[in-house]
């Protein structure tokens, strides 16, 4: 009799865990990162933007959480038309993140940019806003 008790308990304490953000789920998320880039049109004595409409082989970076501070727990690469997904994704909060080139003509850096999103139910796509990278 005690052994099934001690068995129920340990099934009941268990079973009752909340599972944190991670893989392991049958959430997705999904986005694109494109490239912009600006320049002083000589003709028009103005600055123009170019507009890329993808940027292929980009990385992109997912958190399993929302703190930006930790390091991150998978990549995947943009295809060759700048989209990504992360997928088997269970509920909970995400960070998305990837680099852009700084503009800054004396110092060359990346910095990151992020996207925060909260999974709230499984069997879903979450598409993020675009990531839109200065060249």
């Amino acid at each position: 009799m005690s052994r099934i008790l001690i068995v129920l308990i340990f099934l009941f304490t268990f079973s009752s865990c909340e599972k944190e953000a991670g893989e392991g789920g049958t959430s997705s998320i999904v986005g694109s990162v494109y490239k912009i880039e600006t320049y002083f049109n000589v003709l028009t004595q103005q600055e123009d933007t170019l507009f890329y409409q993808l940027d292929s082989e980009k990385d992109v970076y997912i958190i399993y959480s929302d703190n930006e501070n930790e390091f991150y727990d998978d990549k995947v690469e943009t295809n060759w038309n700048g989209q990504y997904r992360f997928d088997f994704l269970r509920k909970g909060d995400y960070t998305i993140f990837t680099y852009a080139d700084s503009t800054d003509l004396l110092n060359n850096y990346d910095y990151p940019v992020f996207r925060h999103v909260k999974i709230e139910a499984n069997n879903s796509i979450y598409t993020l806003p675009d990531f839109v990278i200065n060249k």
